[in-house]
């Protein structure tokens, strides 16, 4: 105990200690502090693992859209998983805390549209408690048990290649988040899966979430169940490999979830009237509300033995009813991880997201339109495309240009709208910093699966 109590204290200590020597020099070898560096390490033998990052995302909207105009936001998270099986001798036992501070603006005002173009933007910024739950593995790596304060879309429907792009459709998968009831980083709700790997490649995993409308509206250390309005359980099944054990690594994964909490009509008041045109309490539809999804990775070219790798990377996800936001999502992309033998940590990515509104989110966003004043209106159909270089400027920090095109952008996130958004075009930059790859440490504790 004695130990526990020491690390947990040096790691409440650490935010102290991470003023980002790297400032001081452009040169990799001088960006680590030596003695941080120790403390860390140490800290990591010990069984405690630290986790700091900071995503920053600034875009401008350069043409069409709504409006012109730039906008910064980003997301900084401290935490750490704490090894109990050296801690304090419970065997395959693992504790992951984190908590997250967002802050910022969108340029998603400026355009209108209901994916995000800033993955890391989001609009309720209160301190969250964005992880705390327990990790336990039994035979001996085959079932792995995670259950606490967590999110749906960490585990499920979880694309491999979705982070590496800046916009949002991706990180998480947006249909099951906003369509399927899924809880979604930083806003963690009760819940946690069983996973179970009966050969090294092949899992299936099933689990239960707690649904709540209002996490959002709460800072992180709230906990209740009060607002619960149903649960979500999704089902996945999937083959996985890496490089340790194929050439060509992929993955292959299928799901189903089912939510049974009440969802509110995307069109309707609780008289059957449109909400946009008659002002009321939204028509509220009973639970059971179900859907499918599907996610293809594989790396299909190396040019060399070492891990740079061109892979391509695909997915599709549908709702079963008609009561909801969007009727589908696909999304097709392609991720060159090092792209030169001289660059090997760089990556270039190219993904088209195409999201498909039902027709009754359509008709609400066109009605609101016509309400006031517009004679041009917003198609079912939008596209969003996206080309970003990830460069890393020494470990741990990268830099990321990126540019995307959204074809029939939407007017979900301004009901104020007085024209249907041209085609848009936005320019940005991701500053990314990772304190693990700062200073050499893994990205997880041993022994997960």
């Amino acid at each position: 105990m004695a130990r526990l109590y020491s690390s947990a204290t040096i790691v409440a200590g650490l935010t102290l200690l991470t003023g980002m020597s790297w400032l001081n020099s452009a040169k990799a070898e001088q960006t680590v502090d030596p003695a941080l560096k120790n403390v860390l390490q140490q800290l990591y033998d010990e069984g405690v693992l630290v986790r700091a990052t900071l995503n920053n995302d600034f875009q401008s909207n350069v043409s069409g859209g709504l409006e012109r105009g730039s906008a910064n936001a980003g997301t900084t998270t401290l935490g750490a998983d704490f090894n109990f099986e050296k801690l304090l001798g419970v065997p395959g036992g693992q504790l992951h805390v984190l908590f997250a501070k967002n802050y910022g603006e969108t340029v998603q005002n400026k355009v209108g549209n209901y994916i995000k173009s800033q993955g890391w933007y989001y609009p309720y910024q209160t301190t969250q408690l964005a992880q705390f739950a327990w990790e336990q593995v039994l035979a001996d790596g085959k079932v792995n048990i995670y259950a606490g304060r967590t999110n749906a879309t960490a585990a499920f429907a979880r694309p491999t290649y979705g982070c590496k792009f800046i916009s949002g459709s991706q990180c998480p998968y947006y249909l099951p988040l906003f369509t399927g009831g899924f809880s979604g980083f930083p806003y963690v709700t009760w819940g946690g899966r069983i996973k179970v790997n009966p050969t090294p490649k092949l899992y299936m995993q099933a689990g239960i979430y707690q649904v709540d409308p209002n996490r959002r509206l709460n800072h992180g250390l709230n906990m209740s169940f009060h607002e619960s309005t149903g649960n979500v359980v999704p089902v996945e099944a999937g083959y996985e490999t890496n490089f340790s054990n194929d050439k060509y690594p992929r993955h292959y994964k299928i799901g189903w979830w089912r939510n049974d909490a009440p969802q509110i009509d995307p069109q309707l008041n609780a008289n059957g009237q449109s909400r946009a045109l008659v002002p009321g309490p939204p028509l509220s539809h009973d639970g059971n509300h179900t859907g499918v999804y599907a996610l293809f990775d594989q790396v299909v070219y190396r040019p060399d033995e070492t891990k740079r790798n061109l892979a391509v990377f695909a997915s599709w996800a549908a709702p079963h009813d008609d009561n909801q936001i969007f009727d589908s999502q696909s999304t097709l992309g392609v991720v060159f991880s090092g792209p030169f033998a001289s660059r090997p940590n760089d990556s270039v990515g190219l993904m088209e997201t195409h999201a498909v509104f039902s027709q009754k989110q359509t008709s609400y966003m066109n009605q609101l339109l016509a309400k006031n004043g517009s004679t041009s209106f917003v198609d079912n159909r939008s596209d969003m495309i996206e080309a970003n270089y990830g460069y890393q400027l020494w470990p741990g920090v990268t830099l990321s240009p990126n540019i995307e095109y959204i074809i029939h952008p939407d007017t979900s996130q301004r009901p104020d709208a007085t024209f249907a958004p041209d085609d848009s075009w936005i320019v940005g930059l991701r500053l990314s910093l990772n304190l693990g790859d700062m200073f050499g440490l893994p990205s997880e504790l041993p022994g997960r699966n």
